[in-house]
């Protein structure tokens, strides 16, 4: 683009020497790394939480998988002697069972071995020592 004159005011405006100043490129550095820090907050939060949720979906599925192989195995009255099936073990995953029978006598469930005939078997899932998922079912003798 070519003006007829050095003095047009196009050509002031279009090719104006002046250079920015050092306070305004500090602050639009400063703009640019807030916004770098915020989005580096938001994704580690986002890889967080899926951890989380990963963690739970996989404990529910191993206490939902450890329930069905205890209740398709045959009534163990003595569990402790002869054990209930167990799932496979997944590194950093512990699977427990609490099992308390039925106590006909008091009309509740105790942790003495009794035989009355029903058990309230509990499944623990846990990793680095915080309890993720627990759930419980009954076994009855048939």
């Amino acid at each position: 683009m070519k003006f007829p004159s050095k003095n047009h005011p196009l050509r002031k405006i279009l090719w104006n020497e002046q250079g920015a100043t050092l306070v305004e490129e500090l602050m639009t550095v400063a703009i640019i790394a807030f916004g770098i820090v915020i989005l580096v907050a938001m994704i580690t939060t986002g890889v967080v939480g899926v951890r989380q949720v990963d963690d739970k979906v996989l404990a529910e599925s191993l206490a939902r998988s450890q329930l069905e192989l205890i209740k398709n195995a045959s009534y163990q009255a003595d569990p402790g002697t002869s054990p209930y099936p167990s799932v496979a073990s997944i590194p950093g995953y512990v699977v427990s069972l609490g099992i308390e029978y039925w106590n006909a006598g008091i009309g509740s469930f105790t942790s003495t071995l009794r035989n009355d005939g029903m058990q309230k078997i509990t499944v623990t899932v846990s990793t680095g020592g915080d309890t993720l998922v627990q759930t419980a079912t009954f076994k009855v003798n048939r």
